[in-house]
């Protein structure tokens, strides 16, 4: 199912983005994110159904601003700033322009064999795409809808482009029957792990103090396929600034004799869940999980 469009669909038009390389290109990263600032200034105060896209989680992570507009709306600029500042970045990254690029917890990857790569929207995230592509020579597959916003590309941050297979989720079966050749073929899959897409299966865990939906469709394609799904975040941080890929602990499920529950794979997505709100207390403002609704009339 189509569902609604995401933000990103209608955001970021052809003359905006052309204006933004074009002063990278001769002015440099830092005007460009002080353009960035300015910009998405606007964007907080005036773009209504952005801001309410964004409520649920800033209240859910500032709960004493919970009951001040206000407040809620500065925290959203910084939230939609780094947004911006990620986009920039990403583009920079993909015309060869690297920031270094650290790994955490590698002895959590596999070392050979299928394994779904599980990403969320947070901080500079395309560039562990990019490090999935080239870590050790496997072909990579991502689960995704295609971009209807081609300003706003999913592999920006990435080089080499044809690298990559994108299974859609609008297809047949949502891509899964895809997934699995992927998968028995010895790849590396990616799945974004944070957003429940209208129409397919999702459940409701436990994340600061409230409730998140987050899909089953990461958990079901690696415990039908017999692969871990290693949670991946990568993290922008300063002083100097550098982007940060911390894989988290495998997820691994036992051969299954009967047909795979629900039920069976919340405890993934409630593990999901910590390690999305672990990664959200030490950046707040890098949480790029948008609702798809649209403003209210």
């Amino acid at each position: 199912m189509n569902g609604r469009p995401n933000l990103s669909a209608t955001r970021g038009n052809r003359l905006g983005i052309g204006i933004f390389k074009l002063l990278l290109r001769c002015g440099g990263y830092r005007p460009a994110l002080a353009l960035a600032w300015i910009v998405t200034w606007f964007y907080a105060r005036f773009d209504r159904a952005a801001r309410l896209a964004a409520l649920d989680y800033l209240k859910l992570r500032f709960p004493e601003d919970a009951d001040h507009p206000r407040r809620l709306e500065k925290h959203f600029h910084r939230q939609i700033y780094q947004l911006a500042k990620m986009l920039i970045l990403s583009w920079r990254m993909g015309e060869g322009k690297m920031l270094p690029l650290e790994e955490e917890d590698t002895e959590n990857l596999s070392e050979s064999g299928a394994a779904v790569f599980v990403l969320a929207h947070f901080g500079c995230w395309q560039a562990s795409m990019e490090l999935i592509n080239r870590k050790d020579g496997r072909a990579v597959s991502i689960m995704a809808r295609p971009d209807h916003n081609i300003n706003m590309d999913k592999f920006l941050a990435v080089k080499k482009k044809h690298n990559f297979k994108v299974i859609s989720t609008e297809g047949f079966s949502g891509g899964l029957i895809e997934a699995s050749a992927a998968l028995a073929r010895g790849e590396a899959l990616i799945v974004m792990g944070d957003r429940a897409v209208d129409g397919t299966a999702g459940t409701e865990v436990p994340y600061f103090g409230g409730t998140i939906e987050l899909p089953l469709s990461p958990w079901m394609i690696a415990a039908r396929n017999h692969v871990p799904a290693i949670p991946v975040f990568t993290e922008l941080r300063e002083d100097p600034e550098r982007i940060v890929i911390r894989y988290c602990r495998p997820v691994t499920f036992p051969e299954h004799a009967r047909r795979i529950r629900p039920e069976d794979l919340r405890p993934a997505a409630e593990q999901y869940a910590r390690e999305l709100e672990d990664a959200a207390r030490r950046s707040p403002y890098q949480v790029f999980r948008f609702r798809n609704d649209k403003a209210a009339d």
